[in-house]
């Protein structure tokens, strides 16, 4: 237990911990006496000892959960703790619909009949467990004697040859099945421990199936409708936690004994995998495995397509010019391996032996039943008649039977209006020689590369000769290529380390099938130079490659023999999910009671079971306060947040650490065994595990603990309201499973319900508490009624995706190159919305505060203004950078704006004679700028008009006015809006006159109503971060949450000083630098040093003219030795003039002077430094090792990078050496510098990086760059 301690509660040991008492385990059961003991032990660590703690015991349960050499163990405590209701309660609880359309009528059921096949099953399930449970038995011949009853039967016919003949048989088929899985599973334990017992107990460690599974098997398969022949599509609901993965298993094996190839879908492959590792050995033993699959609904579709033939390896054979050279059909149907779980045939595993067998019969009489019904007679019958076997029946042969693992699978995202996309992989070498090329050059920084670069690469030339006709997709990949070259991380990806893969996040795990085009193929080149990837040569030989769209399958279009399923929430469904299910023939539903009786869930609806918070503070705080009520009540509880992303905020914040140390996270991310240890933990006592809403399906938290359940079961937090009924059945599931207790409640955010589902803000304060839920149910239905018209859209689109995809399809098989070229062609330029236009116009208008407070910067706006517009670093020059085949023709307007009681002078425009606003000329607007910023003055109060402002500028209607494709307008103030000063400030005197209602009735949403309407891009540039904060944020939200913003475009705000550096209402300051120069006085500067000197002398004159004389200043000059000069003095104090003596050089000790100095600066200013030399040193290393350690110092006290700018000076600098101290840390920069005159340049760019035009002209630059290709690829690019 003292190790579980270990195991359980420190992470960092947890494998080597497990590892050592594996073998302490294993090491037991190499003895005679090893399984008897391990039994009694577990069961003794499973009971408990009344003399330990409750921790102890605890940790003991856990300790039985985590070994499987404890597994009889579980079965026992599984059994004994499950008690079911007899089969005879249980079928007149069974009902059934049949649903056509509107209509609903209810099923008929022969609940005589199904309970008569009931009895019949078990009886010959029970004989058969007494007769081939003994270790000498011969196991092939019970599964031979199965295999026997199917053969006679198969192959079937599901609309006519379900006959009563086939129905008799089902039990007995089922028996021979659930006897080989109950042997399987625990035979050799029973054994093991039966000869020893007295008191029965053993039977307890066997693991069979419980009525309700057995009953649902027979009603699938029609053994509860007595007049029909046909095996109808239906589904059944039973409830969560009561043993799904059981029946469907059985089904499959019984479907494929009588000629069937069932497939098991799930909307999870961790849940798929779990279920198929299940029923694994019973595949194996009646060799069924080569015929049934497990995989998720989205692979059926995949599979249908790759039995039709291999259109990628087609299409490839088709740009090559080779169609006419490929095999027939069938040939092409072995395709590469995608998504789901194959699985591929195996022997059969079976136990034989040459003794002959009898029945068993326990003191019990368990495995011998007296009463054999008529129809169980019959097989013994038959099963003495010498059987001839059918010919065996290959898949393609066999027709697919569906078998669904919950309902919802038809529903979700990935499936029903979406397309399963095909890629081609061209392979050449001057591909690989081409991505390669741009890899480099995207490395090195600088222009960006062009189409027309690549094709001056003899690769280009080459490799369009392979492709002869196809050079329109060649160019069109190569400008991809070049897109998305600077886009690797926009998607994180995972790197499998042992199979060189990459892989992408996918519901609750990592799938190394999903690419994403050339950012997948340019993250291995990325790993490749980075040194993770194993086999670096093959690996880059298997992902250089050129991925062609060649199709797109709609997922939908499938059509499986029959369809029938078990799932928790059908109930939740409503009038669009099953006129879905009617579309695949599924019209048949039938509810089965649990077979544990009356639930003991909990959830007050009415009162604390709902909570709505309506800040972040106090939905945290809320739900750490319920956690820690329920641990104190010695339960455990689980948390369901909606995503990551939120889960993430949570755990950064303070209120996760206040739930103590119990306290475990389950994310998609963790590992498989990391998974399963926080599943098996989570329902302990004093445990509180954070989790996502993807466990909150088919994860088993089973309680074990005592102490748990005495004290009301697992309680089970939902932190967000889910779109669908059906999760939020499922999350409940979670709790309260097989007949135990347990309770849930909800704690919502009130914003993210207003935000998700359409309520207004106080909704609930109108309405009583009890009503909640119901006013949340039915916005939810709204929600999903909108998503379901989305939903039918989509669906369209791909239904002629599909047809278009088929027909091309079909052209390739026929060899037909010209019909197939042209079908390529057609289907290949409809992935992209359009072509890049040649020339395009954008509108940008600068809004511009010339209130007197804006006085300060009011010449860095106008020349920030000017360098917008003209020069190299101009938005268009930018542009032209980014879009060297576009031609941008920018046109701007201006306005100039005060506050309200200005009166007449309130705005300046610049407007033309024909009236519009707009000029291309920007020599006029920046003539216009620089007019209305000489003469700033005017505002009254803090607060400024800009609603006012950002309304007058965006209804604009003169005759050329918002008039381009592409529309930007720019605010540059310092103050916040009327009626949004910050929090706090409002009775602060001549704050806001005009804090509770525009003189013109102007509000936000009419504001941003206007934005909208004229598809207007509005950028918020603040010379005052923390005075207009508030501003941004309501106007953000505003603006996203706008019903037409249906493209979720944002405002984009720029702060133009650091916030830390702007005042607020009532306050300048901020954190100023103290700059530490460390500079080369080596004998090999001696006809540079006043050079140096200069540019050391305009750096502090750049620093003073942007008012930064609070800034601190010290130097430190080295050759081969050290000394400072310049100790810590303010900048307006430090002298002009530097010493030089001359010199070896050593960089050491200089890093050593500097980071002591750095690490002595004062709490009210930020280390800064500047190292230049022109040589190259042999500790070199141990100063950027001094350096690194100075970062990180610094990162933890300032919870910062350190700056640290690094130049080369001169040809003799050792630039490699110099980077290397550059890189020490994330914030380093280094420069390169042939002369002093640009030693100077890089000094004054250094000084400026917190200079407000600096700042302003390159975030806005980059910014509406950014914008530009993100407007362009939403129009034209795919």
């Amino acid at each position: 237990v003292n190790m579980g301690h270990v195991l359980v509660e420190l992470p960092l040991f947890k494998s080597i911990t497990k590892t050592v008492m594996c073998g302490v385990l294993e090491s037991c059961l190499s003895h005679e006496w090893g399984y008897s003991f391990l039994f009694e032990f577990g069961l003794g660590l499973q009971r408990g000892d009344e003399s330990s703690s409750e921790v102890d015991n605890q940790v003991a349960q856990l300790i039985v959960a985590e070994f499987s050499h404890f597994k009889e163990v579980l079965t026992m405590v599984w059994n004994q703790e499950t008690s079911q209701k007899p089969a005879d309660d249980t079928v007149h609880g069974i009902k059934g619909q049949y649903r056509n359309g509107k209509s609903i009528k209810e099923l008929k059921i022969d609940k005589h009949q199904l309970l008569e096949f009931f009895h019949a099953f078990d009886a010959q399930y029970m004989k058969l467990l007494g007769e081939y449970i003994d270790p000498n038995a011969d196991m092939k011949a019970l599964v031979q004697r199965t295999v026997g009853i199917a053969d006679q039967f198969r192959p079937l016919d599901c609309d006519s040859g379900w006959s009563r003949e086939v129905k008799d048989q089902i039990p007995n088929i089922l028996a021979g099945v659930f006897a080989v899985f109950t042997i399987r599973k625990s035979g050799d334990s029973y054994n093991r421990l039966v000869e020893s017992d007295t008191s029965g107990m053993s039977k307890n460690l066997l693991m069979k199936p419980h009525n309700i599974q057995v009953l649902t098997l027979l009603s699938l398969f029609g053994c509860g409708s007595s007049s029909s022949s046909n095996l109808n599509s239906q589904l059944m609901q039973i409830r969560t936690g009561e043993g799904k993965s059981m029946i469907l298993g059985a089904a499959a094996v019984i479907l494929a004994l009588l000629g069937f190839r069932p497939r098991c879908v799930c909307y999870s492959e961790y849940l798929s995998d779990r279920d198929f590792a299940l029923f694994r050995d019973v595949f194996d033993d009646f060799n069924v495995k080569e015929h049934v699959k497990y995989s998720k609904i989205t692979t059926l579709s995949e599979d249908a397509t790759k039995a039709k033939g291999n259109i990628r390896v087609l299409t490839e054979s088709l740009l090559r010019g080779q169609l006419e050279d490929v095999g027939s059909a069938p040939a092409l149907i072995i395709a590469r391996k995608s998504g789901g779980v194959t699985i591929s045939p195996g022997k059969s595993k079976v136990r034989t032996t040459t003794k002959s067998t009898t029945d068993t019969k326990t003191e019990d009489g368990s495995f011998k039943s007296d009463t054999v019904s008529k129809t169980k007679k019959k097989v013994d019958k038959m099963i003495e008649r010498k059987i001839i076997q059918p010919p065996e029946m290959s898949s393609i042969d066999r027709k697919e039977i569906l078998l669904v693992d919950e309902v919802d699978v038809f529903f979700g995202s990935e499936f029903y209006g979406q397309t399963y996309n095909q890629v081609a992989q061209l392979r050449e070498p001057e591909i690989t020689d081409i991505l390669i090329h741009i890899w480099i050059a995207n490395k090195r920084g600088g222009r960006r590369q062009r189409l027309a670069d690549i094709q001056a690469l003899p690769a280009y030339s080459q490799l369009l000769k392979k492709i002869d006709g196809f050079k329109y997709v060649l160019d069109s990949e190569i400008n991809l290529m070049i897109d998305q070259v600077r886009r690797i991380d926009e998607e994180p990806y995972y790197l499998h380390r042992d199979t060189d893969r990459i892989g992408y996040k996918v519901m609750d795990s990592i799938s190394y099938e999903v690419t994403y085009g050339y950012r997948t193929v340019f993250a291995y080149l990325q790993e490749a130079e980075r040194g993770n990837l194993k086999e670096k040569d093959s690996t880059l030989a298997s992902a250089l490659f050129i991925p062609l769209s060649c199709g797109q399958f709609s997922y939908a279009n499938v059509s499986p023999e029959r369809i029938l399923g078990v799932s928790g929430t059908l109930s939740a469904l409503g009038e669009y999910e099953y006129n879905v299910l009617a579309k695949y023939g599924v019209n048949t539903f039938m509810y089965v009671p649990s077979v544990y009786g009356e639930s003991n869930f909990q959830f007050d609806k009415a009162g604390d079971g709902i909570r709505i918070e309506t800040s972040v503070s106090d939905y945290y705080h809320s739900i750490v306060e319920h956690t820690h009520l329920f641990l104190k009540q010695k339960r455990s509880v689980i948390v369901f947040f909606s995503d990551n992303a939120r889960l993430k905020d949570f755990t950064n914040s303070s209120f996760y650490r206040n739930l103590g140390r119990q306290k475990k996270l389950l994310t998609e991310n963790m590992s498989k065994s990391d998974k399963e240890f926080a599943i098996s933990k989570a329902a302990t006592a004093g445990q509180v595990t954070i989790s996502t809403a993807v466990f909150g399906r088919g994860t088993d938290f089973f309680c074990k603990d005592e102490t748990v359940q005495r004290n009301g079961g697992v309680h089970v937090i939902q932190a967000f309201l889910s779109e669908e009924e059906s999760e939020e059945i499922q999350i409940q599931g979670r709790t309260a499973r097989q007949g135990k207790k347990g309770s849930y409640q909800m704690i919502l955010l009130d914003s993210d319900i207003e935000k998700q589902f359409g309520l207004v803000k106080g909704w609930k304060d109108k309405i009583a508490k009890r009503d909640w839920y119901d006013c949340l149910s039915s916005a939810r239905q709204k929600h999903r009624d909108v998503i379901y018209e989305k939903i039918e859209e989509n669906l369209a689109k791909a239904t002629e995706k599909d047809c278009n995809t088929h027909s091309y399809f079909d052209a390739l098989l026929a060899k037909d190159k010209k019909a197939a070229s042209k079908r390529f062609k057609e289907i290949y330029t409809s992935f992209k919305k359009g072509s890049l236009p040649s020339s395009i116009e954008l509108d940008l208008a600068f809004i511009i505060d010339t209130t007197g407070s804006m006085a300060p910067y009011a010449q860095t706006a106008a020349a920030t203004v000017k360098n917008l517009l003209t020069g190299s670093e101009s938005i268009v020059a930018k542009l032209n950078i980014n879009f060297p085949e576009i031609e941008f023709h920018l046109r701007v307007g201006v306005m100039g704006f005060r506050d309200i009681d200005d009166g007449p002078k309130q705005f300046s425009e610049s407007i033309s004679n024909e009236g519009s606003h707009f000029f291309s000329d920007t020599t006029t607007s920046i003539s216009f700028v620089n007019f209305i910023l000489r003469g700033t003055s005017g505002g009254g109060d803090i607060a400024e008009d800009i609603l006012g402002a950002i309304h007058k500028a965006a209804k604009w209607n003169g005759p050329d006015d918002w008039t381009s494709p592409i529309k930007f307008m720019l605010l540059l103030t310092d103050a916040p809006a009327h009626g949004l000063v910050p929090e706090g400030s409002a009775n602060i005197p001549n704050v806001d006159g005009y804090s509770l209602l525009h003189p013109c009735g102007l509000t936000q949403e009419r504001v941003i109503n206007s934005l909208i309407k004229n598809d207007i891009d509005l950028f918020l540039c603040s010379f005052n971060p923390a005075a207009t904060l508030r501003t941004e944020k309501e106007l953000c939200m505003t603006y996203l949450d706008h019903k037409d913003n249906s493209e979720q475009r944002e405002i984009t705000v720029i702060p133009l000083v650091p916030k830390n550096q702007s005042q607020s209402v009532e306050v300048l300051g901020g954190n100023g630098k103290h700059i530490i120069f460390v500079l080369d006085q080596s004998g090999s500067m001696s006809n540079y040093w006043n050079g140096v000197v200069g540019a050391y002398n305009k750096y502090i004159a750049r620093r003073r003219q942007n008012q930064s004389d609070c800034d601190l200043v010290s130097v430190v000059q080295f050759d081969d030795g050290v000394n400072v000069t310049v100790n810590m003095k303010p900048i307006t104090q430090v002298p002009d003039q530097l010493g030089y003596s001359g010199g070896g050089t050593y960089f050491l000790p200089a890093a050593l002077s500097a980071s002591e100095l750095a690490l002595s600066t004062p709490s009210s200013h930020v280390p800064a430094i500047v190292f230049m030399s022109d040589g190259c040193a042999y500790d070199s290393n141990q100063a950027a090792s001094a350096f690194s350690q100075l970062n990180n110092t610094l990162r933890h006290q300032l919870e910062c990078e350190l700056e640290l700018n690094v130049i080369a000076f001169g040809s003799g600098a050792s630039q490699a050496q110099l980077m290397r101290i550059a890189g020490s840390s994330r914030s380093g920069k280094f420069h390169t510098s042939a002369d002093t005159a640009e030693l100077s340049n890089i000094f004054v760019q250094i000084a400026g990086g917190s200079q407000v035009a600096d700042v302003l002209e390159a975030e806005i630059g980059k910014r509406i760059s950014e914008a530009v290709s993100g407007r362009l690829a939403v129009e034209y690019m795919r």
